[in-house]
């Protein structure tokens, strides 16, 4: 009062203001509103007390928070000077505003913020409701104008947008209001323009684009990073390995596995402007590479046919399901137009399979209702156009069988095959035998079960082959041909269950199924059948019936005959390996002649075609455990059980069952022969005996990265490298080879083939770059280099990709994580069953300096995030060993970014968050809320302006008031940089 009685100047006011603030407590006085309610007391403002006002706003004695608070709460329209100096008074705080209060007031700040606006659109509101009532007058249409202008230039700062999204989260309700009073606006406004004279043109012009401009505040997407000079997933290498793993290793999966991480690559690659066709066409590609590269008439070659025209189809419809809104037949069409461009590929493709490959796929998308004829059509007279001269090769080949034909009735054949195997056993056996010799016929088999594995079907054909070889192990009271026709099903069941497990695996019976695991079969297989190269143990076995082994003994050593009317066939098989045993230790110990085991091992081969079988995997496993001079004997006997007797009387039923043994014995045998050994098959042996498994890895690689694809061989090289050095190792040497060059283009490739090969085996080999080779790379000096951009940002691309990959892995699966298309080792069973941390820390590796860890004592996941009062621990489930796995990371990046100097490393951080954010909101939010709460503002101290505001949105978890509070703060950061640089 005495300042606006004696008319002091702003500057006479600050002073004294000051003076008495400095020696008199203020706690609970509001200057502000004391300031307004002497301001507004008339029907006109008082000026001075507002410039007042101005001054210790302006002088920071005073935030702007608490005359936002204030302005807002004035609602009084029949003093409409006031109002219109409260517009310009809140114009010229806003743009002016000062960020540099505590952490209270930025959030403070939001609120306060969202209330003017809101109170600037309820004045226009107002104001344009008297207007349309008739009462219109020179001061609502200044009103009006002043307002819309305040608005506009209230979110000409980016910075104020961004905080007015923070209050969205913040006041959820008031929020509300504000669109509400929003929408309000628009519908007067229209409803205005219909009428003359109304409002002045400007002004409407002035509301309608301040209207304009709040709709735009909706959108604080991330930016595009089309731009960005950084390594660029690459769709071709990626989909290329991707589709040749799952089409020849992982041929029995389920379809939605594949179609899930199809669409992870496929929407983080659409912000790089890429489309559905484009997508189509590479696994297109991808599939016909694999056809031409695949050797003629080998199990690759009808994995590759079956996959091409089998399940693609059906992966196309699962793919269609995700575009929704869009024209899938013209995303297929164009896909089959930009196909048609690769004539050679086609051609190649069409020479390797004596048909029209583009015809036989197009067939398979119509069947699938993805395409129409007229589509076909269209496609093929184009194709006609374009065929090459290789085809004329093809075309000229009469009376060899085109195998993507057979592929396709195969289709047909496997779905009448399984009807007929629900059939009554009983009284059907003879039939079944029938049908089961047909299918064991030349190769016959190998096309059913391709076809099978691609039908989604093999499962079911194995647990039928199963409950068939269950009811034919002993017998029911029959006698003379019934009894033999029963042993024939037991004996050609148990040969066909062989080669399901030698190609697709163990858990392909008894996943899912309970009821196969207590079948003889399984228990058997469990117990003795060796798998991918690794043999069970053997020592400390007993039969259960000593008596029955020592009859055994005798038969074979005297040429007898088993009745087939009394035996139980799973019962000989189950002690015949003993007595195989005891014929061996009779042959070492000179007690009989090699003539003598001979006779046994051809006693052993006419019974059944099962028996040898049953023997050779015994003798595998005792071989794989014996020294050098016990190997020859059980080698000898091995050899004998792979020769086929040549026997005038013998049927053609027979001599399939025969082959197909020698087949079944072969192929298990291959990992314990030795190199040299004249029945070792080198094509399939990838790695070489004299060579070091990383050299053989180093050398692949090269191959790979030079090429831009995967082939078979290297494939299955890799494979073989992985299954024999663990994932560790393998993580290690590619990750390390991936970051060899450091030119753009080469890390594009090598991060594109290195993320998808890691879909070998996902969860394990993410788990190893997490734990093991990425802190190995951050804390040695000699790795420095390899953070170094364009080294580290490659690096920090691969580690988002994998881990978004295996995320989204963990959630689409119904069961504990199984390595695709193979068994788990039963290491892999004991850990899960076990609490992880009684075994890890035997297994931690140590490294030059402390690594953090969740070992640590007293560590519990509520040490990640700052909890406001009332906030929940985050829903982590603990077990997880991503969860942990991600939480050691952000541990030990934000040990490193509080380190003082700010190297390689701090860059690399960086880049992996903006990696994260990339992926978008479905992918980053699982990353980044293991983020420890105090990370950010630690980055921004070392990296001023390292984020924009918007990436700052989608850092912080929005939905927490921690969450809230640190993404204001850190958005009042990066405006207070930019007043004062």
């Amino acid at each position: 009062m005495r300042a606006w009685t004696e008319r002091w100047s702003e500057v006479q006011w600050g002073v004294h203001l000051k003076r008495i603030l400095a020696t008199n407590s203020n706690d609970g006085v509001d200057l502000a509103e004391i300031l307004l309610q002497q301001a507004l007391v008339g029907s006109s403002p008082n000026s001075l007390v507002l410039s007042y006002l101005k001054h210790i706003v302006l002088s920071q004695v005073i935030p702007h928070s608490t005359v936002f608070k204030h302005i807002s709460t004035y609602d009084d329209i029949s003093k409409p000077y006031c109002i219109i100096a409260l517009i310009d008074i809140a114009e010229t705080f806003s743009t002016k505003l000062s960020f540099s209060y505590g952490t209270d007031s930025s959030l403070q700040m939001c609120k306060s913020l969202l209330m003017l606006v809101h109170w600037l659109l309820n004045n226009i509101l107002k104001c344009l409701q008297k207007i349309q009532d008739g009462k219109s007058t020179p001061e609502y249409v200044s009103i009006t104008d002043r307002a819309s202008s305040a608005v506009l230039k209230t979110l000409e700062k980016q910075t104020v947008c961004t905080l007015l999204q923070i209050a969205r989260a913040e006041v959820t309700d008031n929020y509300r209001d504000f669109e509400q009073a929003e929408v309000n606006v628009r519908g007067t406004l229209s409803q205005l323009s219909q009428s003359q004279n109304a409002l002045p043109t400007t002004t409407k012009d002035k509301v309608s684009e301040m209207l304009g401009s709040l709709s735009r505040l909706q959108d604080m997407n991330l930016p595009s990073d089309n731009d960005d000079d950084g390594p660029k997933l690459q769709l071709c290498s990626t989909i290329n390995t991707l589709v040749s793993l799952e089409a020849v290793l992982n041929s029995t999966n389920e379809l939605q596995p594949f179609v899930d991480q199809t669409m992870v690559i496929a929407r983080l690659l659409f912000f790089q402007k890429l489309s559905w066709p484009q997508l189509y066409v590479e696994i297109f590609r991808a599939c016909f590479m694999g056809i031409i590269d695949a050797p003629a008439n080998s199990p690759e070659d009808l994995k590759w046919t079956s996959f091409t025209f089998l399940k693609i189809p059906q992966i196309l419809q699962r793919l269609q399901q995700n575009a929704a809104g869009r024209d899938v037949m013209a995303d297929l069409e164009q896909s089959f137009e930009l196909l048609i461009n690769s004539t050679n590929l086609l051609d190649l493709a069409d020479q390797k399979k004596k048909c029209d490959s583009i015809e036989q796929l197009l067939q398979g998308c119509i069947k699938a209702d993805l395409l129409k004829d007229v589509h076909s059509q269209r496609i093929m007279q184009r194709r006609e156009k374009e065929r090459g001269r290789l085809l004329d090769k093809a075309e000229s080949s009469q009376g060899v069988p085109c195998s993507s034909i057979v592929i396709l009735r195969a289709e047909v054949t496997v779905s009448s095959i399984l009807k007929t195997l629900d059939t009554d056993f009983q009284k059907n056996q003879e039939p079944l035998f029938s049908l089961l010799c047909k299918m064991m016929s030349g190769k016959s088999f190998e096309i059913i079960l391709a076809a099978a594995a691609s039908m989604g079907e093999l499962q079911n054909l194995a647990i039928k082959l199963i409950k068939l070889n269950e009811f034919a192990r002993h017998s029911a009271g029959e006698a003379g041909k019934a009894s033999q026709t029963r042993a024939r099903l037991f004996d050609i069941t148990f040969l066909m269950l062989c080669p399901i497990l030698q190609q697709y695996g163990l858990e392909t019976i008894t996943n899912g199924h309970k009821e196969t695991v207590d079948s003889f079969f399984v228990q058997w297989a469990q117990r003795w059948f060796p798998e991918d190269g690794k043999y069970k143990n053997i020592e400390n076995c007993n039969p259960s019936d000593s008596n029955k082994v020592e009859s055994l003994i005798n038969l074979f050593l005297s040429s007898g005959e088993l009745k087939t009317s009394l035996t139980r066939w799973h019962e000989v098989c189950l002690n015949t390996p003993f007595a195989i045993q005891e014929i061996l230790f009779a042959w070492e110990h000179g007690a009989i002649g090699p003539e003598q085991v001979k006779t046994v091992l051809e006693n052993v081969k006419n019974w059944m075609c099962c028996l040898p079988v049953v023997v050779s995997c015994w003798l595998c496993c005792y071989i794989n455990t014996a020294d050098q001079e016990r190997r020859e004997k059980p080698l000898l006997m091995l050899e004998q059980l792979m020769t086929i007797s040549n026997k005038s009387d013998s049927s053609a039923q027979n001599d399939s069952r025969c082959q197909f043994m020698k087949t079944v014995i072969e192929h298990l045998s291959q990992d314990i022969l030795p190199a040299n050994h004249h029945l070792r098959n080198i094509s399939k042996q990838y790695i070489p005996a004299n060579e070091p498994p990383a050299i053989i890895l180093e050398e692949t690689l090269k191959l790979v990265f030079s090429k831009g694809w995967v082939d078979l061989k290297s494939l299955h090289t890799l494979e073989q490298v992985l299954n024999l050095c663990g994932s560790d190792r393998f993580c290690d040497q590619v990750v390390h080879h991936m970051l060899e060059s450091n030119k753009v283009d080469d890390l594009c490739m090598a991060v594109s083939l290195v993320f998808a090969l890691f879909h070998m085996d996902l969860e394990h080999l993410t788990l190893s770059l997490l734990v093991n080779t990425l802190p190995r790379i951050l804390y040695s000096a000699d790795n420095s280099h390899l953070m170094i951009d364009p080294r580290g940002y490659t690096l920090a691309k691969l580690v988002v990709l994998c881990i978004t990959a295996a995320q989204v892995s963990k959630v689409g699966q119904k069961e504990p994580y199984v390595r695709r298309g193979r068994k788990r080792s039963r290491i892999d069973v004991d850990v899960e069953e076990m609490d992880e941390c009684e075994v890890r820390p035997s297994k931690m590796r140590k490294i030059n300096e402390p690594q953090l860890t969740l070992l640590s004592e007293d560590f519990t996941f509520d040490d990640m995030t700052v909890k406001e009062d009332g906030e929940h621990s985050p829903a982590f489930d603990t077990k997880e060993p991503l969860n942990k796995a991600m939480v050691n990371l952000f541990c030990l990046l934000n040990a490193i970014i509080h380190d003082k100097r700010v190297t390689a490393r701090t860059g690399f951080i960086r880049s992996f968050i903006d990696e994260a954010l990339k992926c978008g909101p479905q992918y980053y939010r699982f990353i980044l809320q293991f983020m420890p709460s105090n990370m950010l503002p630690q980055l921004m101290k070392t990296m001023p302006g390292i984020f924009t505001n918007q990436q700052i949105l989608h850092i912080c978890d929005l939905s927490t008031l921690s969450g809230r509070k640190l993404a204001a703060k850190a958005v009042c950061h990066n405006s207070y940089l930019k007043v004062t640089s």
